[in-house]
């Protein structure tokens, strides 16, 4: 299910922090844990696992959406200008779920603070957003930058632009690992399956805006601080199952969902 959220600032100047994102997924994860801590420790410490190197959390969310934003390098951040901003949380969750998620959120306070900045919201209204896969091929836009990488021969972590030769079979390869991650329960004696092959989905990059890319800290002033470059901006054409064109919404393409990287809108619904 994917949510449309609106926040409101608490003060009336509010500077949002470049590498926010971060902030934005610990307070997920706190307020999943206000009211079920089991799955909140679950999404956060293990996740759904394909294999022993990786697994999914299968949620990923949007940039936050600050209409006239003022950038100011010299105070690393966006200024708000706007009495309310938005934001869009996707879960791979059943649908059965949508109210419970919806009052989890109503009413929080959501702060973004680092060492040198807090921005404080109130959140004013959650909005469910149906998910509908129309057909078996899908346009597509990004919410925030896709990560998609492979290794170089010193096993170091290459970014591919959404053009590369690569990067929709990786993006593929992602989404599969995904949908092969979440249990699914086998009817006995019953043969088919719900497994997909690689050739069953295909990625074209439409011809569109160019491409823009974003180097985004995370994890920012920790041990685990590390840079990683992933791409916006730009529409695609998916083709595939209507289930494997869902888990793409919902659970976000591409690497480091959890974090905020990956998550896409259908081409054409509302910003």
């Amino acid at each position: 299910m994917q949510f449309r959220i609106t926040l409101k600032p608490v003060a009336r100047q509010t500077l949002v922090p470049f590498n926010y994102a971060y902030r934005l997924s610990a307070f997920i994860y706190a307020v999943l844990a206000e009211a079920d801590q089991q799955y909140a420790t679950f999404l956060h410490g293990q996740g759904y696992e394909y294999s022993s190197t990786r697994r999914f959390k299968l949620f990923t969310f949007s940039d936050l959406i600050i209409p006239n934003a003022r950038v100011d390098t010299r105070a690393g951040g966006l200024w708000v200008t706007t009495p309310h901003i938005e934001w869009v949380v996707s879960f791979f969750i059943d649908s059965a779920a949508q109210h419970f998620i919806m009052g989890l959120f109503q009413d929080q306070r959501c702060v973004i603070a680092t060492p040198r900045h807090r921005a404080e919201f109130i959140i004013e209204r959650v909005e469910a957003v149906p998910v509908e896969i129309p057909t078996n091929t899908i346009q597509l836009r990004t919410l925030s930058p896709v990560v998609i990488a492979e290794k170089d021969e010193r096993g170091m972590d290459q970014y591919l632009h959404p053009a590369d030769v690569q990067f929709g079979p990786l993006l593929i390869d992602n989404l599969l690992a995904k949908w092969n991650s979440i249990p699914r329960p086998v009817l006995a004696g019953d043969s088919s399956t719900d497994d997909f092959v690689t050739s069953a989905i295909t990625y074209r990059l439409l011809p569109s805006r160019e491409p823009k890319s974003r180097l985004v800290t995370i994890k920012e002033d920790s041990r685990a601080e590390t840079k990683v470059r992933g791409w916006f901006g730009f529409t695609f054409e998916l083709s595939g199952p209507k289930e494997i064109l869902e888990l793409a919404v919902l659970a976000g393409i591409g690497r480091y969902n959890a974090e905020g990287f990956g998550a896409v809108g259908i081409q054409n619904s509302p910003d």
